[in-house]
């Protein structure tokens, strides 16, 4: 239920952004009639826009949150953390073999 709920936002969040493009465009073509109007509907348009992308970088932050819990409750690592971890089993062998050496 989770994953269709995710999918629909992430629709309606695409589908918008596809409509504020189009809007943008159309927006953009020479204006011959009520050029005050044209203004407004951009400014309407852009608070849009500001609304959408922030709608998106909510999005992006709940799922990278979700993902965490997921792999946490399967007992997995991401790829980052585990290089990060492979860096430094790596840098503490090298300090082991240097001391074993002194010693």
């Amino acid at each position: 239920m989770s994953d269709l709920l995710k999918k629909g936002f992430y629709t309606g969040l695409g589908a918008g952004l596809l409509l504020k493009d189009k809007i943008m465009d159309a927006l953009n073509a020479p204006v011959r009639v009520n050029d005050s109007h044209a203004e407004e509907l951009r400014h309407a348009l852009d608070a849009l826009s500001n609304n959408l992308e922030q709608g998106v970088d909510v999005a992006k932050e709940v799922g990278q949150e979700e993902l965490d819990r997921i792999l946490k409750r399967l007992g997995l690592v991401k790829a980052e953390d585990l290089e990060e971890m492979k860096a430094r089993i790596a840098e503490l062998e090298k300090k082991l073999q240097e001391r074993e050496g002194k010693g």
